[in-house]
């Protein structure tokens, strides 16, 4: 999860109490969910990983909320390849596009090792036969297979999402890549409008190799991370499958403190303020916090964004003192 943008210190949560669990997806679970999902207080956490060597050590350093399956998901019930390449994290369902991708800085990434065939199945299956009761928000990473994970969604995204995180492309990297527009067509038939929009460039091979660049310093806009999520007020004038509810509020209002859609949140408060969906003193506590970011969460955000914690303080005690904060 790369958005550059998080506010990983949220504290709406605290004020609306929430009573349903978050139910939050990971699809190319590979390190594991994001910790700033585990500010949302009850949470269900379920990923999905085809490596069976990563599912395995998730499994093994999981948390009690979460549930990882060695699972690819796409739009169809079928075995296809899956192509190994020399970073195991970019390995993925479509195949790399050497005749394109060899003249950018970061082509040895794609160079295909080995491949397999695996099985898939789409989202609406795996949910259904589940009997999973909610899907508030979905981040996918698989390496451009992420608008088929969508199309095999298409039904749980339109009754249940409140968000999606894709990556999203603009060149064709690989082979038969369907680009960012295709995406965003999509996510508006499932009721989920456009927020944020992460791209990344990459610097020609020869040219970053020369001048001794970051490959991603220079360059062309190649891939991106795209947001969406659902509109409440927009969705008071259309005619779709989502039913809102008080819960359902209380969670899209943390997903807009996380993304730092602070205007979004204020609007939704207002909104929430004059159908008297919560009381005077939920409405004034949260209304206090989007209007000006307190000096407190200020620091913690810098700290955590340019500190590098995790190599100064232990794990175990990172858990601790997250508490309390």
């Amino acid at each position: 999860m790369s958005i550059n943008t998080l506010n990983n210190f949220p504290s709406s949560q605290r004020i609306l109490k929430p009573s349903s669990p978050f139910y939050l997806f990971d699809v190319g679970a590979r390190r594991g969910f994001h910790p700033v999902f585990n500010n949302f207080k009850p949470i269900v956490k379920i990923g999905f990983e085809p490596s069976k060597e990563e599912c395995d050590f998730l499994n093994l350093n999981k948390s009690s909320d979460e549930h990882y399956y060695q699972l690819a998901l796409g739009n169809n019930e079928e075995s296809i390849n899956f192509y190994n390449t020399r970073n195991p994290g970019s390995s993925g369902l479509l195949e790399p596009n050497e005749s394109y991708w060899s003249r950018f800085a970061e082509a040895d990434n794609l160079e295909v090792i080995s491949k397999d065939k695996i099985y898939v199945t789409t989202f609406d299956n795996f949910f259904n036969s589940n009997s999973i009761k909610d899907c508030d928000f979905i981040k996918i990473d698989t390496e451009g297979f992420d608008l088929m994970v969508l199309q095999g969604g298409v039904e749980t995204l339109s009754k249940h999402s409140l968000g999606v995180m894709s990556e999203v492309y603009f060149n064709p990297i690989r082979k038969n890549l369907p680009f960012f527009g295709k995406t965003h067509e999509l996510m508006e038939e499932c009721g989920l409008s456009l927020y944020i929009l992460e791209t990344f460039r990459n610097g020609r091979r020869k040219f970053t190799e020369h001048n001794n660049l970051k490959s991603f310093d220079t360059g062309q806009i190649v891939w991106g991370d795209a947001i969406f999520l659902r509109d409440p007020l927009k969705d008071q004038h259309s005619d779709n499958k989502f039913k809102w509810t008080i819960e359902k509020y209380k969670k899209l209002i943390f997903l807009y403190e996380i993304f730092n859609l602070n205007d979004c949140a204020y609007e939704l408060i207002d909104f929430l303020n004059q159908e008297k969906l919560l009381n005077s003193q939920e409405i004034n506590e949260l209304r206090k916090l989007f209007i000006k970011k307190s000096l407190k969460n200020k620091f913690l955000n810098f700290s955590y964004n340019n500190i590098p914690l995790n190599k100064i303080i232990p794990q175990s005690l990172r858990k601790i003192i997250r508490k309390f904060i």
